[in-house]
């Protein structure tokens, strides 16, 4: 008897404690152009909207005491967002005798609101792809810099090696307007090259910094099981 007593006192605190954080969907508009456009409809959720509101935190009150105070509170969760481009995804050289090549000719725009990292993975120099070869590949170099001539690069680092670097860029005014950089490829071709064609693929990976808990890492829009508005 004591016992159902207990449960249905902590029912008693539990259920109304839980009502309060409960939360309820609101329409959102956005300014476009000068006209309001619906951009969230909590009765029809699509994932990928721009912007969601909820409400929560009921209040009310009865008596006759002279004041009364209510704390609002307005908070604004704003995820991290990316903008990349990148002009060109291979290099194609075609060489007549040996020497070392440099060329920019890729141009790499990013633009985020919070820090990114950029990792390399599978890189290495380019190599022969027939079947037997007196120098089987090509040394080659990957960097990047401001300016249209070698002169301005920032860094050149070995095909071999930049599978180990990351590049680190934080949240920054630049980052938030647009870092633009040229991205350079380098090549020595010897004498011991035989003539063919030389390969190489590698993965370049790009990863936000500060991702939100309501934000699906995977394709980026809303998780529809977060509870929004509820958090304590």
């Amino acid at each position: 008897m004591k016992k159902g007593l207990i449960l249905a006192l902590v029912a008693l605190i539990v259920v109304p404690a839980l009502a309060v954080m409960a939360s309820t969907g609101l329409t959102v508009w956005k300014l476009v152009d000068g006209a309001w456009v619906v951009e969230f409809n909590p009765g029809n959720p699509v994932g990928n909207e721009m912007a969601r509101a909820y409400k929560s935190g009921e209040a009310h009150g009865e008596c006759n005491k002279e004041h009364w105070e209510i704390e609002f509170t307005t908070e604004v969760q704003v995820a991290q967002w990316i903008e990349w481009s990148v002009t060109g995804t291979k290099w194609s050289w075609y060489v007549r005798k040996p020497g070392t090549y440099i060329t920019d000719c890729i141009e790499f725009t990013i633009k985020s609101n919070g820090p990114i990292t950029i990792g390399f993975s599978g890189f290495s120099s380019p190599t022969y792809v027939g079947k037997e070869a007196v120098k089987d590949y090509i040394d080659a170099w990957y960097g990047y810099g401001e300016g249209n001539m070698p002169e301005y690069l920032e860094e050149m680092v070995p095909a071999a090696l930049l599978n180990e670097s990351e590049i680190y860029i934080p949240d920054s005014l630049e980052l938030h307007n647009t870092i633009t950089r040229k991205l350079w490829n380098m090549i020595d071709v010897v004498n011991c090259n035989t003539a063919c064609t030389y390969r190489d693929s590698g993965l370049i990976t790009i990863t936000l910094m500060t991702i939100k808990p309501w934000i699906d890492p995977e394709t980026g829009e809303y998780k529809e099981d977060y509870p929004y508005g509820a958090e304590e």
